[in-house]
């Protein structure tokens, strides 16, 4: 009982601001249920939420970069063959140009010790000149002139020849001498393209017999027979001749008759070795 008289009422109202009061509240603000402040578990669940993902994050990162340093030593191993390869490849090309240039030299070098070989062809160079080796006979003084020989270019079958004899086919004379003859000693090689000139007079059924003898008339080859557009190749082995003798005697072809005075051509005859 209070002062005023009046029975106290201080448990009834105790209980009761107890049970109406709010659950105590926590310094988040959060609510104690049965001791748990659900505001503290909360954020402890969304700490332990955002460790868990930082871990996650951190594991892929991790995951990524082995991922990415694997790639990048894959991609290094193939560069690395492919720069073999091309090594490799590299090296057989310049061992192959090595072996060529070898062979290029040891051909040059046996080419540098052969002397230098002779042409076959008869020379095209203006009339009379000098034969390295030997001479045209152009050059030459003939050593027996029975056939008015001539020097100069002549064409035969439409080929020029400039060192050329021409003289005239009047067969053997009364005492069997050769038309022409020329001093050839210390040589061993004649050659001529033999034929009649083309702008010859009334040659079109003529054909011509040419016979290649030495000093004492016997004959070096069988002879050669030639007509307008079909001259002849002549190579002769004319070692220990001294004097190259020629004799031409000409023929119609239709009728056989002995028909002398007309042109034979030694087109770019030359002695040589």
């Amino acid at each position: 009982m209070d002062f005023s008289g009046k029975p106290r009422t201080r448990g009834k109202r105790l209980s009761s601001s107890l049970l109406g009061r709010s659950p105590p509240r926590s310094q988040f603000g959060g609510v104690n249920v049965w001791g748990v402040n659900l505001t503290e578990q909360r954020v402890q669940d969304k700490a332990g939420s955002g460790r868990s993902r930082k871990r996650r994050s951190k594991s892929r990162f991790g995951s990524w970069i082995t991922s990415f340093s694997g790639i990048l030593a894959s991609v290094a191993t193939i560069v690395a063959a492919l720069a073999s390869v091309v090594a490799a490849h590299q090296t057989s090309r310049a061992n192959q140009l090595t072996i060529v240039v070898k062979q290029q030299r040891q051909q040059l070098q046996v080419a540098a010790a052969k002397p230098a070989a002779r042409s076959t062809t008869p020379s095209t160079s203006a009339g009379g000149a000098a034969l390295t080796g030997g001479a045209y006979l152009s050059a030459l003084q003939p050593t027996l002139n029975n056939a008015n020989l001539q020097t100069g270019p002549q064409t035969m079958s439409s080929t020029a020849y400039p060192d050329s004899v021409t003289f005239e086919c009047d067969g053997p004379s009364g005492t069997d001498q050769p038309d022409e003859a020329f001093d050839v000693a210390g040589h061993t090689l004649f050659r001529a393209v033999v034929g009649i000139p083309d702008n010859a007079q009334d040659a079109t059924n003529l054909n011509e017999t040419v016979t290649f003898a030495n000093q004492g008339g016997a004959q070096l080859m069988k002879p050669v027979v030639v007509s307008l557009g079909n001259p002849a190749v002549v190579r002769l082995n004319i070692s220990g001749v001294t004097q190259l003798e020629v004799i031409c005697s000409g023929a119609d072809s239709q009728t056989q008759e002995q028909e002398n005075g007309n042109s034979l051509t030694l087109g770019n005859a030359s002695i040589s070795g």
